[in-house]
């Protein structure tokens, strides 16, 4: 991905600094955007919570689970890069978010739907799973690489996308938190789910790979 984030320059060139670009064909993509940070935040922040204080791991057996999904990662995101090239970025965005809503309600319901130490795997399993499906949102950039008209309109319209998704993480923190504080794990997940519904929905809005160049 480093090759649609960075442009090569030559020695001595003049390199402009990546700025906001707000621009109504990219519209499909910053809402996109909205939904990652969300679902990012959810994930970075509750989901450890839900094994920590619904399950009681401790902080050694958290440590190692990231560490086995980074690993995981490792080999799981050339495997998608290349399912990407096969299906194209728009069937990625769809089937990630499906995926999700069942992870979602995992998150939420597993100790209402499997024994308690069953379940302590299963939510295990499903953070495992939670982290694959997450490198999927490199889908979006490779959307953008099509629709763009220029290297230099790409760079500042990502650099809009991670701008968006920063600051929705910060308001997805706040009201998740609020939201288990008042109503349980069960509503906040149940929550992510029904987003991860309208993300697939809205990704189903996307044109096919291909019709941006086909049309110009």
């Amino acid at each position: 991905m480093a090759a649609i984030l960075l442009a090569k320059t030559g020695e001595g060139a003049v390199v402009k600094r990546p700025r906001l670009y707000f621009n109504r064909k990219y519209g499909k993509f910053y809402a996109l955007e909205l939904f990652y940070g969300a679902r990012k935040q959810i994930f970075i922040t509750f989901a450890p919570y839900v094994l920590i204080l619904n399950y009681q791991m401790d902080t050694t057996t958290m440590a190692v689970l990231v560490g086995i999904c980074a690993l995981v990662n490792i080999f799981c995101a050339p495997m998608i890069g290349r399912l990407m090239d096969r299906i194209g970025y728009k069937n990625i965005m769809i089937y990630d978010t499906v995926v999700l809503f069942f992870v979602c309600l995992v998150y939420g319901y597993a100790d209402s739907l499997f024994a308690k130490n069953i379940a302590y795997y299963v939510v295990c399993l499903n953070f495992l799973l939670d982290a694959v499906i997450s490198t999927t949102s490199m889908a979006t950039n490779v959307y953008v690489r099509e629709i763009s008209d220029s290297q230099e309109e790409m760079t500042s319209t990502l650099t809009t996308g991670i701008s968006i998704n920063h600051l929705i993480s910060i308001l997805a923190a706040l009201a998740g938190g609020m939201i288990w504080q008042k109503f349980g794990v069960g509503v906040l997940f149940g929550f992510a789910a029904v987003m991860a519904l309208a993300n697939s929905a809205f990704a189903l809005t996307i044109p096919r790979p291909g019709s941006y160049r086909k049309e110009a």
